[in-house]
């Protein structure tokens, strides 16, 4: 009862603890639905996102770093080799300073279309007019509406959500106008993993320059530069893709970098610019100093415009990159657009169901042992990763660090709270059971405390009473010292063998104990324990009785042992509980004990215990008895060893006893009555062989009226 209340507190406050905080994580859900944080979704996932993606490399055998390794062929992909990022390099400003003129921009234009260049995003804000050179900006505006493959940049002021226009004629030459604000969907680490492609609130028909796509663009937001430019690129109108891709954020599918030569058209030996697209130098392409593979890439390519020189561009953490140019940005969205691969993002309402489940399986697991919901947790966090590569194969972005955070509090939760209540509760157990339980069924308990049923349960058990004869005469005889010293040395050593067969001390009642078997354990033998107990207790009742020798005294003990159904539990008050065993079975044991008297015997036991194992001793068939109380007769045996190890006399007496008992019971007492000396003779003093020749000579003389084989019993014993 005490278990089963702890256990009912145990289980309340657990659950408890993993509703408080599913409920916080609901909240959480609300909130970054409301507020688009990503805080809780996606805020504690960014790290393990780019381990993710740099975690093949660790197992690549080749030198530097193998983004495809292994799994990593799977998701980890090379940039499209189309799209390339002309420079405004150091190498760049050093010559033509920056910012450098419009005219420039003019010249680099022109000669990028000579290139073959199919389209061109200037990923530049020009806001200004060159005040010592007006020409210039017409230049760069004439250059412009001649390429007619030029995509270039307004501004959104974030507070006022004003746009800011390029240079007077610019955004009118232009093929599309756009926007350049990643910085609008960083997430809080300062990473960019996601865009707009289409702002929600600026519109071309809202513009205040008239453009050049006209009516085609009218309906449609203002894209983002990544976005015009791939349209350009595509030849597919802005309203197609904005019914494709829509206002919604789309997640980018990272590139992988690689190393590629810088300046390969100089005359000495290129440099090596490790970056995930391609980097040409606007002042190699000005001087006509190009590689033949850089050639080859803006022949048919996409070209994005930006500045890559040191303290002169707007950079980002990227999974690869501590510091990634924010030009990089828009081209790994036109990659994805090019190849349709966006990443999405796994639908909130299976990662709050996840979520939810995997926060209540430690708590659902909280009766198992704190190795099994270990060996299960652990089991969660592996195959959640196995899953998590496996969507990123799939281009589905799975949360798993958060998800593991949801396991993990819980699981923590639970373990220790267990371990605490675990230890308190084998502490219980060795207080309560560990007077009366063998060390080794303690053990067992305090290892898997679920074997432990308390409280009133029925169940198949034997019981065993073992009492000292004549123990009234003792007392009288001993001082109250002696007889307690005496009963503590004879009931000791019982104790001990009780225990020897996994036994359970039920209690002491003077100098009588009474044990049983089959609780709190499961024992499928507890029949054969019980007789084995029974037969070593008089084993040891004759080895303290020759090594005993400062008391006078060498007393003689009577067992009996029953099985049957009983009741067992904690038993008592409400102030003060036994484990004990209760019913009619157990009375009978106590019977079986008494009933020695009747026959002499030393152990007797019902066949209720006897019949299935009777071919495991040796033993005799004592007879037919009535106890008092009862009207039907019960076999009894007296076992007397193992099977083949009882002694000589024993055997002997054995062969003459059960030769006398079976004319006995045919009612052919003359006959029996010789067998039953040979039987005395062969082992003087034996109890029921007297009790024998002592009733065939009566019966013999006459036998009782209505005897149909079985002895009534007048007292309890």
């Amino acid at each position: 009862m005490q278990k089963q209340k702890a256990g009912q507190e145990s289980g309340k406050v657990l659950y408890g603890f993993c509703l408080v905080f599913t409920l916080f994580v609901l909240f959480s859900f609300v909130i970054d639905s409301w507020l688009q944080t990503g805080w809780w979704i996606r805020g504690m996932d960014n790290k393990w996102a780019d381990a993710r993606r740099k975690l093949p490399s660790l197992f690549s055998l080749s030198e530097g770093d193998d983004y495809k390794a292994g799994i990593g062929k799977y998701f980890n992909h090379d940039a499209d080799e189309r799209i390339s990022i002309v420079a405004i390099d150091e190498h760049t400003v050093a010559k033509l300073g920056y910012p450098f003129k419009r005219k420039h921009y003019a010249t680099l234009i022109e000669k990028l279309n000579k290139a073959g260049v199919k389209a061109i995003g200037v990923d530049v804000l020009i806001f200004d007019s060159d005040r010592d050179d007006k020409v210039s900006d017409q230049a760069m505006v004439e250059a412009v509406r001649k390429a007619g493959n030029v995509a270039v940049l307004a501004a959104v002021n974030p507070q006022t959500e004003q746009v800011q226009y390029p240079i007077k004629g610019l955004g009118e030459a232009a093929k599309y106008l756009s926007h350049p604000h990643v910085e609008r969907n960083i997430e809080a680490n300062g990473e960019v993993r996601k865009l707009s492609l289409f702002s929600e609130g600026i519109f071309y028909k809202d513009l205040k320059i008239r453009t050049r796509c006209g009516k085609e663009c009218e309906g449609v937001g203002l894209p983002l530069l990544a976005l015009a430019t791939y349209a350009i690129y595509s030849g597919k109108s802005l309203s197609e893709l904005e019914q494709r891709y829509g206002t919604s954020p789309k997640y980018l599918n990272f590139r992988i970098p690689n190393d590629r030569p810088y300046h390969p058209g100089w005359a000495k030996e290129p440099k090596i610019n490790n970056s995930v697209y391609r980097h040409i130098s606007v002042l190699d392409i000005m001087e006509g100093k190009l590689g033949e593979e850089e050639r080859k890439a803006l022949a048919g390519g996409i070209v994005l415009i930006g500045s890559t020189a040191l303290g002169a561009y707007d950079h980002y953490p990227s999974p690869f990159y501590a510091s990634w140019p924010g030009v990089e940005v828009h081209a790994n969205a036109i990659d994805n657009m090019l190849h349709s691969d966006f990443v999405k993002p796994l639908a909130r309402s299976l990662v709050l169901f996840i979520t939810v489940l995997i926060i209540w399986i430690p708590a659902l697991m909280a009766r198992s042992s704190i190795k099994a919901i270990s060996i299960t947790s652990g089991s969660i966090v592996v195959g959640m990763m196995i899953l998590n590569f496996i969507a990123m194969t799939r281009l589905t972005d799975m949360p798993y660090f958060s998800l593991m955070v949801s396991l993990l509090v819980p699981f923590v939760f639970v373990t220790v709270y267990k371990a605490v209540i675990e230890g308190r509760e084998k502490r219980w157990i060795k207080n309560t059971f560990g007077q009366y339980l063998s060390p080794k069924v303690v053990d067992l308990i305090t290892k898997d405390p679920s074997k432990l049923s308390l409280g009133g349960e029925k169940r198949d058990m034997t019981a065993f009473f073992l009492d000292l004869a004549g123990f009234t005469t003792m007392s009288e005889k001993l001082s109250p010292e002696e007889l307690t010293a005496m009963l503590v040395e004879y009931l000791s050593a019982f104790t001990d063998v009780i225990l020897k067969y996994d036994g359970t001390v039920d209690k002491y009642i003077g100098d009588c104990v009474v044990a049983f078997w089959n609780a709190p354990l499961d024992q499928a033998d507890h029949r054969k324990l019980g007789v084995l107990a029974a037969i070593d207790c008089q084993k040891e009742m004759a080895r303290l009785n020759e090594s005993l020798t400062q008391f006078t005294i060498k007393p003689k003990c009577r067992v009996g042992v029953n099985s049957g159904p009983m009741v067992v539990g904690n038993m008592g008050s409400r102030s003060r509980l036994s484990y004990t065993v209760m019913g009619d079975s157990v009375n009978m044991a106590s019977r079986m004990e008494g009933a020695n008297k009747f026959f002499a015997s030393k152990i007797m036991t019902s066949e209720y215990t006897f019949a299935d194992i009777k071919d495991f001793f040796d033993y005799r068939y004592l007879g037919s008895i009535r106890v008092v109380g009862k009207t039907i007769p019960v076999k009894v045996y007296e076992p007397f060893a193992k099977k083949g190890e009882a002694p000589a006399d024993v055997k002997e007496m054995l062969k003459h006893y059960e030769a006398g008992i079976a004319k006995f019971d045919k009612g052919d007492f003359k006959a029996s009555l010789k067998d039953f000396k040979a039987a005395l003779a062969a082992r003087p003093g034996d109890g029921p062989s007297q009790f024998y020749i002592d009733t065939v000579e009566q019966y013999m003389k006459e036998v009782p009226k209505d005897w149909d084989g079985s002895f009534n019993l007048t007292s309890k014993g």
